[in-house]
Order: C-alpha cells, then structure tokens, then sequence
C-alpha cells in the first residue's frame, strides 16, 4: 500500500491551543509550535530564531556614511578656508587700490601747490621787476625833473623838494600796494595748502584706520567660523564614532544570539531526528510483524492519518 503522509495541524497565524506534545504549523511566519501545560510554545522557525545574517553589512554602510560625512566636513571646511582667503585677498586688493588712489591724489594735490607756488613766485618776480622799472622811470623823470628836461621849470629849491617827495610817496605807494598785494597771496596760497595737505593726511589716516579696522574684523569673523566648524566637526566625529561603537556592540551581541539560536536549533534538529528514526524503526518493524495484516493495518493506518491530520486551527 502506498506510504502514508503525516500531516500536523496547520493555520496562518500563531495557534490559541493545543493539546500537550501535540504540534502545529504557523505558515503565515514559518514557525514550529508544539502544545505544553501552558499553553503553545514556539519551538522554531522565523517567527522566533533570527535569520542568520551579519552585520558586515550594517558597519560597511555606516563606515560609507562616515566616510562620506568627513568627505563633506572637508569639503566644508576648505570652502570656508577658501572664502576666507578670497574675502582677504578682495579686501587688501581694494585697499591697495585705494592706497594708489589717495597716493595719486596726493601726488597730483602737490604738483598743483608747486605749480601754484611757481605761479605766485613768478608774478612776484613780474612785481618786482615792474616795481623796479617804475622806479627806474621814477629816477629818470627825477633826473628830468632836476635837468628841467620836461615839465616846468624848478626855479627854486622847494619846488624841486616838492617834486621830489612827490615822485617818492607815489614810488612808496606803489611798492607797498605791491608788496601788500603779494604777501596776502603768498599767505592765502600758504594757508589753503597747509589745509588741503591737512585734509589729505585726515582721510588718509581715516582710510587707513578703516582698512585696518575691516581687515580685523574680517581676520576675527574667519578665525570664529573655523573655531566654530573645527569644533563642530569634532563633536561629529565623536558622536559617530560612538555610533560606530554602539553598532559594533550590538553587532556582536547578535552574532552571539544567531550562534546560540543555531546551537539551539542544530540540538532540536538533533533531537527531532532521532524521534523521527526512532519512530520510523518502530513503524517498520511494526509493519514487518504484521504484514499478515495488510488490509487492517491499512484501515488502522487510513484511520490514524484523519486523527494525526489535526486540520487547521
């Protein structure tokens, strides 16, 4: 007769009850249960015993993260080194470019004085050399005067004195109106070049201090952000690091539960083997003695698979 199947109660889900020593089959979650005095107790399968994995995977995908972290860290950090210096490099160049500026103003502010001066020196030298020719023209007409050259005629000596002192108060006037004239114009030229020269020593001390205020700022703000990132790279290191940790702990604390699951299993496999051949050599010696029997042993048998065929729960 053919062999029989021996089937055990099956369903999807974990079963509610069953007898003691009786088993059943979860097929939903793969899992072995069998029947004890408090009730069914999972004994194997997925739905208790982990799947023999490692955690290789889990730490490479975290070293990739961290590596890809510092990479960003870095990235981060040399974009800010290079802002930094960019920002810098602006910074002196607009200041070297204001420096040639105010150098050049400075420059040109000079070469106007000196021309001015040159300016006032020769008009002075035109006074003085008219001043001059009236006097020489005074002498002559002095000389007339005394040789009764033109006019008429000096007959007595108070009119010649009088003619005298005549001619030299005008001479006088003249040179002292020159004289006057050329003296406020020397001290008005002075003056506005001392304050024009005043003015370019104030904006450039005040250029300077700016620049030299700016460029501080710029060198403390840089310092403060790469004080800031430095530091927060570093607490991110370390919080990764602990991660790492932390991973690797439970990494092999499930290596150690998967090895005693597999030890667990390897020894009910062990021990369901044995019952399985310690039931087989007695069904087989059993049907051995009674092969005489074969139609009732094969009804018993019929009979025993619808009672061990529990159905489903």
């Amino acid at each position: 007769m053919p062999n029989p199947i021996l089937k055990i109660k099956r369903g999807s889900g974990a079963p509610t009850s069953l007898s003691t020593g009786e088993l059943a089959l979860d097929t939903a979650n793969k899992s072995l249960f069998v029947g004890t005095a408090d009730g069914p107790l999972v004994i194997g399968g997925e739905h208790i015993f982990a799947k023999k994995t490692y955690a290789d995977s889990a730490v490479a995908a975290e070293a990739a993260l961290r590596s890809a972290a510092d990479s960003t860290l870095t990235s981060n950090l040399a974009t800010a080194v290079s802002n930094a210096a960019s920002n810098l490099a602006s910074e002196t160049s607009a200041r070297q470019a204001a420096d040639s500026t105010l150098t050049s103003d400075l420059a040109t502010e000079v070469s106007r004085a000196t021309a001015a001066e040159g300016t006032l020196t020769t008009n002075l030298a035109g006074e003085v050399s008219r001043a001059t020719a009236a006097e020489v023209a005074l002498g002559t007409r002095i000389d007339n005067v005394l040789s009764n050259v033109d006019g008429p005629a000096l007959d007595s000596l108070s009119e010649v004195v009088a003619a005298f002192q005549t001619a030299d108060s005008s001479l006088n006037g003249a040179i002292t109106t020159l004289a006057s004239t050329a003296s406020t114009g020397l001290a008005n030229e002075v003056t506005r070049a001392t304050a024009a020269e005043a003015a370019i020593a104030a904006d450039l001390a005040a250029e300077t201090s700016a620049r030299t205020s700016a460029i501080s700022s710029l060198t403390s703000s840089t310092s403060s952000a790469l004080a800031s990132e430095v530091s927060r790279a570093t607490a991110a290191e370390a919080a990764l690091a602990s991660d790492i940790s932390d991973i690797e702990t439970a990494a092999t604390a499930l290596a150690s539960r998967v090895t005693a699951a597999e030890s667990d299993i390897n020894t009910l496999e062990s021990d369901l083997s044995a019952e399985i051949t310690a039931r087989s050599n007695a069904v087989s010696s059993e049907a051995s003695t009674r092969a005489s029997a074969d139609t009732s042993l094969g009804n018993r048998l019929t009979a025993l698979e619808t009672e061990i065929d529990g159905g489903t729960y």
